[in-house]
């Protein structure tokens, strides 16, 4: 079983979690579903501690794994990594072939001998449906699909008890996909396969269980939780309701809920943030401009963040659109309206 306890991260002292409550069962597939950039990634980085290797990130809270906190500084990385696999949104392959990329994670981690090495690997490929005639294949010669299955080979190679997938589906064909989704529906018959995605469909189709996360200003936090049926048929939450609506609807669903949405972008150590709020109550001032005056307290300093409000497809639908190129010519148009007009 894996749990997260008050699990919070901070990146250059800005909040990405904030206390990330949740547990997840011992086998099956849980998906852990919300908007880009709401900490997602962040969660499968603090439970296999990658990042304790980045200066910028602080994180606080527990990680247990059968009771036993992994994060503690007594805990074995190298134990840890054991114990959980990821496969990463880009796999990327070690020099040689598929089977010398499976061969590698063994030498580096067990005392295996040659010939259990090589079982080992014989399983794990035959077990993800990589074809033998790719296994003398150059690793990074493998298509996208093929690529992905090698990397969870090299991960089920070292038999994980927690299997953590980051975008498992991210430039694959559908019919990749649905290959992808059958190997991971099998991969969760015996361990837990902890899945990142912002896919409504693949979350319908793969989940046992559903954790849907939402980046609010102080950080991303556990919105709500439950079966598919729970969560995406019948959402508690205004935020749930609208990406699953979002996922059939677009657009549409903001009117359908009566909700505007603000969206500020991403950028460094900065994380993204999303805010609902009614229909029609208004936004923020994005400018420090109208046409015919200016507010010098409202000029946007050079961290200020890409905004978009969008409304509802009415006639009254409004969509702005403020990154910081413009923010800096609406600064400049009002350094000009106080010189005067130049001769």
């Amino acid at each position: 079983m894996l749990r997260y306890e008050r699990l919070a991260m901070q990146g250059c002292g800005v909040p990405i979690l904030d206390d990330v409550d949740l547990e997840m069962p011992a086998r099956g597939v849980a998906v852990l579903l919300g908007p880009s950039g709401c900490g997602k990634t962040t969660l499968l980085r603090a439970t296999i501690r990658t990042d304790e290797d980045d200066p910028d990130l602080a994180c606080t809270g527990r990680v247990l794994l059968d009771g036993q906190d992994v994060r503690a500084a007594d805990y074995p990385a190298t134990r840890l990594r054991q114990r959980v696999g990821l496969v990463m949104q880009r796999p990327v392959p070690f020099p040689g072939t598929a089977f010398e990329n499976v061969l590698f994670a063994m030498k580096c981690t067990t005392k295996l001998t040659p010939g259990e090495m090589e079982a080992r690997a014989v399983e794990a490929l035959e077990h993800v449906g990589l074809e033998p005639q790719h296994w003398t294949t150059e690793a990074g010669s493998l298509s996208g699909g093929q690529l992905k299955r090698l990397a969870i080979a090299r991960s089920c190679a070292l038999h994980p008890e927690v299997l953590l997938m980051d975008e498992p589906s991210n430039g694959l064909d559908p019919l990749a996909v649905a290959r992808l989704e059958k190997l991971i529906r099998h991969l969760g018959e015996d361990r837990l396969v902890v899945v990142v995605t912002h896919d409504v469909g693949m979350t319908r189709r793969i989940a046992d269980r559903v954790y849907f996360l939402w980046p609010f200003a102080g950080g991303s936090r556990l919105v709500e939780e439950g079966t598919p049926a729970e969560v995406l048929d019948a959402p508690r939450a205004t935020e749930t309701r609208l990406f699953v609506e979002a996922a059939e609807l677009g657009a549409a669903a903001l009117q359908h809920l009566g909700v505007d949405l603000t969206d500020r972008d991403a950028e460094e150590c900065h994380p993204r943030t999303l805010e609902l709020r009614p229909a029609g109550a208004g936004s923020p001032t994005d400018s420090c401009c109208d046409e015919d005056t200016c507010h010098d307290d409202e000029v946007p300093g050079p961290d200020r963040r890409e905004r978009r409000t969008v409304r509802g497809e009415d006639p009254r639908v409004e969509v702005v659109h403020e990154p910081r190129a413009r923010a800096r010519r609406d600064a400049a148009r009002c350094d000009r309206g106080r010189r005067g007009p130049q001769v």
